[in-house]
């Protein structure tokens, strides 16, 4: 059996091996032969296989059941996961840095644009930062955005949802940019 695994800062299983931003290994029979090196520096990795193409048990990570405080339709109210499976099939949470940056202003407005695809799937996009929701309230009455978002911005003023996910930047403190798919039982079919 072989399988193609991809490592990556944010995922599942972590491995003290050599590592680069990206490196790919063929894992033949309990054989591991490296395919794609960029540098040879020794740290902790992650391991992910592309469930897209392959099958790896990831020890079935499931997304915790948060209320946090959000902002949707320049209202704040709260917002609970499970609550959101009564009327949608599935959720893509969506975590960036912080407010009032270009690449927040990027990221948001790429959500907005897919908005109706994902709204044909069933499914409602969640964007998360570690910015309160005062905050939020705020970016979305700038200019600097330029749309109205039709999906909420959460808060994780607690850093606990960014925590559990894994994508806390441990030097500023902000998540960091991620996107993890929510089945309708708290399952992470993907990530990236």
């Amino acid at each position: 059996m072989t399988m193609l695994m991809t490592e990556n800062s944010f995922t599942a299983t972590p491995l003290d091996c050599e590592v680069s931003n990206r490196k790919r290994r063929r894992v033949e029979d309990g054989v591991d032969n490296t395919l794609e090196t960029n540098s040879t520096s020794t740290a902790t990795s992650l391991l992910m296989v592309n469930p897209v193409t392959q099958q790896f048990n990831r020890q079935n990570m499931v997304a915790p059941d948060f209320n946090c405080s959000a902002v949707l339709h320049n209202q704040i109210t709260r917002l609970q996961l499970s609550s959101l499976f009564s009327r949608y099939k599935a959720v893509v949470l969506f975590f960036y840095g912080c407010d009032f940056t270009p690449t927040a202003c990027k990221d948001l407005a790429l959500i907005h644009n897919h908005f109706e695809r994902l709204a044909s799937f069933n499914t409602l996009p969640l964007a998360m930062s570690t910015d309160t929701e005062m905050v939020h309230k705020a970016f979305l009455t700038q200019p600097l955005l330029g749309f109205i978002p039709s999906f909420p911005l959460v808060s994780d003023t607690t850093r606990s949802v960014s925590r559990h996910f894994n994508v806390i930047n441990s030097e500023t403190g902000l998540a960091q940019r991620s996107a993890f798919i929510i089945d309708s039982t708290r399952q992470i079919p993907f990530a990236t």
